[in-house]
């Protein structure tokens, strides 16, 4: 009779919202712009394979060639290969202005057979891509920057629906004030959300991912009919139960450096193939001076949010997904790059199974007491002597 694991016990447990969010995510195919959607669905679990899923595809290249079908990408000289600022092979289409990621490096393949590939891959999913439009059974994601005209995504729609009935997705930026919401049914066929911000063009892997998660449930649910998932406290199981309460977190060093206040585990007790998430409300005192405070769950990390260090004195939450697929023990918990003159604190640390973390209420305790100092001895006792 063998010792229970954590991967067995969580996976007896009800894990509805984590198992919900995957299947949803499977359901849509994203529309170019760049690579965040695709990161999206990564973050979450999935690896559908689609045409625009790592791609930059700028609008009126994308409305040209979903108007003829994209009947000259991959003609013999279309593609070409160019290195990213990033250091990465991409494929270029010049009929269409289509720059596929390849997920290559210069130097890890040769660049006549990685072209030779890219010729082969880009058919296989220009086909692919074709039928799913023609069933219409998915929903196309596009994200519209705020000076973009409006009539640019009715003019895709138009160019989306000659091909079969798909339902489009209009995503937009709702700034810093993001609270969950509902999506929006904006037509026939037509819906649209909201994120928090998008990532960089050209650091598409930095997605805010709780305000996509939700977006993604939202959308899914309105589409199909359905309730959208519960993201609240309780929705994720808990994967390893933590020590609860207030704890202080200070600088081991002189120098300003990485300090780490982690659990290390093993990974071979949880689930390979799954999405952890460790977060924790964190309270950065007014004379913080370290330059990050920041989250692990394991070596592998996926997604996050590392404190906003303009928020002083008060709750803010903290928070790191990632697969525990390391052979050693992997850290769990946060870290801060710092000094020994640095200190935050923490409480309500959780660790669970899934892509974000729970949407639970901010700690009701009283402030954090500030930190006794040498400079506030001899303030009081100058006081004392006065």
């Amino acid at each position: 009779m063998h010792a229970v694991t954590h991967a067995e016990r969580v996976t007896g447990m009800d894990h509805a919202a984590a198992a919900s969010l995957a299947e949803r995510l499977h359901g849509f195919r994203s529309l170019g712009d760049n690579c965040e959607f695709g990161f999206v669905q990564r973050y979450g679990g999935v690896e559908p394979s689609g045409l625009l899923r790592f791609a930059y595809t700028p609008m009126e290249d994308l409305i040209r060639g979903l108007r003829c079908g994209f009947a000259d990408l991959g003609a013999p000289g279309d593609l070409h290969l160019s290195v990213s600022q990033g250091g990465a092979y991409y494929c270029h289409s010049r009929a269409y202005n289509i720059w596929a990621n390849t997920g290559q490096a210069p130097g890890s393949a040769e660049p006549e057979a990685l072209l030779a590939r890219e010729y082969g891959r880009l058919a296989h999913l220009k086909r692919k891509m074709l039928d799913e439009l023609a069933e219409g059974a998915l929903v196309l994601v596009r994200k519209v920057a705020d000076d973009e005209p409006e009539m640019d995504f009715a003019r895709l729609a138009e160019a989306v629906w000659a091909h079969g009935p798909s339902t489009l997705l209009k995503v937009t930026q709702a700034g810093p004030d993001w609270r969950p919401e509902p999506v929006r049914r904006i037509g026939e066929r037509l819906i649209a959300g909201r994120v928090r911000r998008f990532a960089p063009t050209e650091q598409a892997w930095e997605v805010d991912l709780e305000p996509w998660m939700h977006l993604v449930d939202g959308a899914w649910a309105l589409v199909r009919g359905r309730d959208p998932t519960d993201l609240g406290a309780g929705a994720f199981p808990e994967a390893m139960p933590l020590p609860g309460g207030l704890r202080r977190h200070a600088g081991r060093r002189p120098e300003a450096g990485f300090n780490g206040f982690t659990r290390m585990i093993d990974p071979a007790a949880f689930d390979p193939n799954g999405i952890y998430v460790f977060s924790s409300w964190v309270w950065i005192p007014a004379d913080f001076g370290g330059e990050r405070i920041l989250a692990a769950a394991g070596y592998a990390r996926l997604a996050g949010r590392d404190a906003d260090l303009a928020r002083r004195e008060c709750w803010q939450p903290v928070w790191a997904s990632g697969r525990l697929t390391h052979a050693e023990r992997e850290p769990v918990g946060l870290a801060m790059i710092g000094s020994d003159r640095d200190a935050f604190w923490s409480a309500g640390g959780r660790f669970v199974l899934g892509p974000i973390p729970e949407q639970g209420a901010e700690p009701h305790l009283p402030p954090p007491p500030r930190p006794f100092t040498g400079g506030d001895l001899w303030a009081r006792l100058k006081a004392r002597l006065a």
